[in-house]
C-alpha cells in the first residue's frame, strides 16, 4: 500500500484528482504505482492553506520543490530553489545566511542590520516562524519547500507582503532509518550529511537526527601577509521527536542548530567610489582615481582581495519548537510554539584595502518567541473552514563601532570610535484570523479570509561620531490592520482551475533608530493590495501541467532605508533612518510547466515577466541628495526570469538506474542598489546573465553517486553590489565555477 508524504493514516489528505507514482520533479510520494508504460506528471501535496491539498486545488501561485528536486538538483540553500520559481530573485550580504528575498519585485529595502529584522515575506519551517533569526536554514532531510507568491496574510501573518516560504522537514516515523553522504568540489570543499530515524517505543516515539558540516578554502584570496579569504566554516544540525499516544494526538519537538564562520565578507573591488570614500580617500579628485591596490577591479579580478587587518564575518541560531495536532471527529486543534535565537556578527578590517584605515565590532542578537492556536474542520466539505490566533515578541540588541586605525584619514589615534550605533528593541504583536471555503455549486467555490493584527515597538538607540553623541532615539509606536483575502474558483473539467483572487498585505511602521536627519520620528506602514488570476491544468492524460499567473500589484507608503555617511568639518557623520515613498507597483505574468515527454525524460520550465516602479516618490534621499524616483524601476525586480530542468534516467542493471540532468537559469538585467539612482552606472546595474549546470550520477535503492558541474561554462555574474568604508570601490560578490561529486548510502 502506498503512502502521502509518509504521514500517520489519520492525517492523509481528502485529495480530488490523486494519481500514482513517484513524482520526479516535486518529490512527494502518493497512494498506488503508476503503470510504467504510461508517464504522467504526478500529483504535488501541499500545505499552503494548512491542511493537505493537491497543488493543482490551491488558488495560489506557489512552487512546490520536493525532496527529489532537492536532491537531483543539489540544492544547498536558498538561491538554489529559487532558481526554480519565477519572478524571485535574491541578494546577497556576503554571507550564506545573509540572502534578502524579492518576489515579483517587492523585497526588503530595509537595513539588514536592522535588530528587529524587517522583512516583506514570511519564513516558517513546521509551521514556526523563523524570519526573525535566518534567511537561509538547514537543507538536509526535507520533505518540500513552498514557495508562495504574492500577500499570504491570513495563515503567515505580520509582513508577509510580498508572499511566504513554507519549509516541512521529514519527521520521525515507525520505521529504522539512516543515511550518510560525503561530497568533495571544488576550492577543496568539503561537506558530509547523516541522517538517522529510530522508533525507540513501536508505533508511540520516534526520533530522528539530521545534520551536516561543511568546510572550504573558498574562491578569493587574501594576498596581504595576513591571509585569510571567503574560507569557511558551517555546522548544521536538527533533532525531532514524535509522541503519538494514541490515534487523535500527534505531538512534536524540535531543536535545530546552525554556526556559520566565513574568513571575509564575500566580495571583490570594483574601482566605482561613491561621493563620501572619494572625499575620504581621496580628496573629492575628480576622474577614475581608485588604487587598484595591488589586485585591480572586478572583472579582471574576480578573486583577489588586500586588506591588512583579519576579519571574521558570520552567525549562529538556534530554535527550539513544538507542534500538536488534535483530532476530534469532524475538525482538528493544533497549537505551535517556539523560540528562535541568533548572533551576527562582522569582526576585523572594514576599508577593504592593505592600508589601516578603519576596522569594525558588530554583534546583533535576536531573539523572538511565538506562538499559535488554531482550530479547523477536517476533510472535503461543502463548507472548510479554519479559525486561530498567534501571539509574539521579537527583541533584538545592536552593538556596532567602526574604529579609526594606524593610518586614519582623519589622523585620530588608533582605536578612536568613528562612528557607533547601541540600540534595542521590541516588537510585541497578536492576530486573530480565519478562512472559510464554500464550494456553493458543482464546479465553484469561494474563499473568503482575513487577519486582524496588532503590533507595538519599542526603539532605544544612541549614535556617535568620534565620541560626540549625535542621536538619541526612546520612542514607542503601535499599529493595528486588518487585511482581507477573496478568492472565487470555477473547476470546468477535471484537472482544471480557474481563479481570481483580491488579497491585502501589511507591514507594520515603526520608530527612526536616531533622530540626526530631517525625518518624521515614524514611519508609516506598508500596504499592498494584490489582484491576481491563475489557470493551473493537467493535459494530454497527465503528461503536461501548466499554471499560469497575472497578478497586479498597489503597494503603498513603501519604505525605504535611508543610509549613508557624509564628511562634516573633517568627521564622519552616519545617517540612518527610514522613509516611505508614497506609492509603487508591480505587474506581470508567470508561467510554470512540467511534462512527462517519455516514461524516462522529464522536463520542467518557468517563465517570469515582471515590472515594478515607483509611481509617486518625489523626494527620496540617496547618498546625500534630494532626488525624485517616480518612474523609476525599482531594484531587485528584474523585467525577465527564466529556468529550465530535463532529467534523462534508463535502467543500467535490474538495482541501479542512471540518469543525466541539466539545468538552465537566466535573470535580465537588475539595478542591484538603491545607489544607482544617483550613479545610475555599472556596477549599480547589475548585467543579463544566465548558468547552465550539468549533473550525471547512478541511483539504487541504498546507494547515489553524482558528478556535477555548476556554472559549467564559467558565466562571469553578479546579482548585487554592497557598499562599506571600501579603500578600492564599491564591492560585489563575484560568480565562480564548480566541479564536483557525492555519494550518498542509505541503511534501510
Amino acid at each position: 500500500m502506498g503512502y502521502i508524504m509518509q504521514l500517520p493514516l489519520r492525517f492523509r489528505p481528502s485529495l480530488r484528482r490523486l494519481t500514482p507514482a513517484l513524482c520526479l520533479l516535486a518529490g512527494v510520494q502518493v497512494d498506488a504505482a503508476a503503470d510504467p508504460q504510461e508517464p504522467t506528471i504526478d500529483e504535488v501535496v501541499v500545505t499552503a492553506q494548512r491542511r493537505s491539498e493537491s497543488i493543482q486545488d490551491v488558488p495560489i501561485a506557489i512552487t512546490a520543490v520536493g525532496e527529489q528536486t532537492l536532491r537531483d538538483q543539489n540544492v544547498n540553500g536558498i538561491e538554489d530553489y529559487f532558481a526554480l520559481t519565477p519572478n524571485v530573485s535574491f541578494r546577497s550580504n556576503g554571507s550564506r545566511d545573509r540572502k534578502d528575498l524579492s518576489m515579483r519585485g517587492i523585497s526588503n529595502q530595509l537595513n539588514p542590520y536592522a535588530n528587529v529584522r524587517p522583512a516583506t515575506y514570511a519564513f516558517y519551517i513546521d509551521e514556526f516562524n523563523v524570519v526573525a533569526g535566518t534567511s537561509n536554514p538547514q537543507i538536509v532531510d526535507l520533505e518540500r519547500i513552498e514557495v508562495l507568491r504574492g500577500p499570504q496574510g491570513t495563515y503567515f501573518g505580520r509582513n508577509a507582503v510580498g508572499g511566504a516560504i513554507n519549509v516541512i522537514t521529514k519527521k520521525p516515523d515507525n520505521a529504522w532509518y539512516g543515511e550518510i553522504g560525503l561530497d568533495y568540489s571544488s576550492y577543496d570543499t568539503r561537506s558530509g550529511h547523516g541522517v538517522v530515524n529510530i522508533p525507540v517505543v513501536d508505533g508511540v516515539f520516534a526520533i530522528r537526527a539530521s545534520g551536516q558540516i561543511e568546510e572550504s578554502d573558498g574562491w578569493i584570496e587574501n594576498i596581504n601577509p595576513v591571509g585569510g579569504g571567503n574560507d569557511y566554516d558551517y555546522k548544521t544540525g536538527r533533532v525531532q521527536a514524535r509522541l503519538t499516544p494514541n490515534d487523535r494526538l500527534t505531538w512534536d519537538f524540535s531543536y535545530s542548530y546552525s554556526d556559520e564562520e566565513t574568513g571575509m565578507r564575500v566580495g571583490v573591488p570594483t574601482g566605482f567610489i561613491t561621493a563620501t570614500w572619494r572625499a575620504v580617500y581621496y580628496g573629492n579628485q575628480p576622474g577614475n582615481i581608485t588604487d587598484p591596490d595591488g589586485v585591480g577591479f572586478y572583472p579582471e579580478n574576480d578573486d583577489r582581495v588586500n586588506f591588512n587587518r583579519p576579519q571574521s564575518v558570520g552567525s549562529e541560531y538556534k530554535y527550539y519548537s513544538t507542534r500538536a495536532v488534535y483530532e476530534f471527529d469532524t475538525m482538528a486543534l493544533t497549537a505551535v510554539a517556539g523560540r528562535i535565537e541568533s548572533d551576527l556578527f562582522n569582526y576585523g578590517d572594514v576599508d577593504g584595502g592593505s592600508h589601516d584605515f578603519y576596522y569594525e565590532d558588530l554583534l546583533l542578537n535576536r531573539e523572538s518567541t511565538s506562538g499559535e492556536l488554531r482550530l479547523q474542520s477536517l476533510g472535503t466539505k461543502t463548507l472548510e473552514w479554519s479559525i486561530g490566533a498567534s501571539i509574539g515578541k521579537d527583541e533584538g540588541t545592536m552593538d556596532q563601532s567602526t574604529y579609526h586605525g594606524r593610518e586614519s584619514p582623519q589622523r585620530m589615534p588608533e582605536g578612536t570610535e568613528t562612528t557607533g550605533d547601541d540600540s534595542v528593541a521590541s516588537s510585541k504583536y497578536w492576530a486573530v484570523f480565519g478562512q472559510a471555503t464554500w464550494r456553493f455549486a458543482d464546479h465553484w467555490h469561494m474563499v473568503l479570509g482575513g487577519r486582524y493584527s496588532y503590533e507595538e515597538i519599542d526603539t532605544y538607540a544612541v549614535t556617535r561620531s568620534n565620541l560626540v553623541v549625535t542621536g538619541i532615539n526612546d520612542r514607542t509606536v503601535d499599529f493595528d490592520d486588518f487585511s482581507p483575502r477573496f478568492t472565487v474558483g470555477w473547476e470546468p473539467a477535471a484537472n482544471v482551475l480557474v481563479y481570481a483572487t483580491a488579497s491585502r498585505g501589511f507591514k507594520s511602521g515603526g520608530t527612526q533608530s536616531s533622530n540626526n536627519i530631517n525625518l518624521s520620528n515614524e514611519f508609516k506602514p506598508e500596504i499592498l493590495w494584490n489582484y491576481e488570476a491563475g489557470l493551473k491544468l493537467d493535459l494530454l492524460d497527465r503528461r503536461l501541467r501548466l499554471d499560469g499567473t497575472l497578478f497586479y500589484m498597489d503597494w503603498k507608503d513603501v519604505q525605504q532605508v535611508i543610509r549613508f555617511q557624509y564628511l562634516d568639518n573633517g568627521a564622519i557623520r552616519a545617517v540612518s533612518g527610514i522613509a516611505n515613498a508614497a506609492k509603487a507597483r508591480s505587474y506581470g505574468a508567470e508561467l510554470s510547466a512540467d511534462a512527462a515527454v517519455t516514461e524516462r525524460f522529464k522536463l520542467s520550465a518557468q517563465l517570469g515577466y515582471l515590472r515594478a516602479n515607483y509611481e509617486d516618490y518625489p523626494a527620496a534621499l540617496i547618498d546625500g541628495q534630494v532626488l525624485d524616483l517616480s518612474g523609476k524601476p525599482l531594484v531587485d525586480a528584474p523585467k525577465w526570469t527564466a529556468g529550465m530542468q530535463g532529467q534523462y534516467t534508463m535502467p543500467i542493471s535490474s538495482t541501479f538506474d542512471a540518469f543525466a540532468r541539466a539545468e538552465w537559469n537566466y535573470r535580465a538585467e537588475t539595478l542591484s542598489n538603491p545607489y544607482v539612482y544617483r550613479y545610475h552606472v555599472w556596477p549599480f546595474i547589475a548585467p543579463s546573465y544566465d548558468v547552465t549546470n550539468l549533473r550525471v550520477g547512478v541511483e539504487g535503492e541504498r546507494l547515489r553517486v553524482v558528478a556535477y558541474a555548476e556554472n559549467v561554462f564559467d558565466e562571469d555574474y553578479f546579482s548585487n553590489t554592497y557598499e562599506k568604508a571600501f579603500y578600492s570601490g564599491v564591492q560585489l560578490e563575484p560568480s565562480t565555477r564548480v566541479f564536483g561529486v557525492s555519494l550518498t548510502y542509505k541503511f534501510q
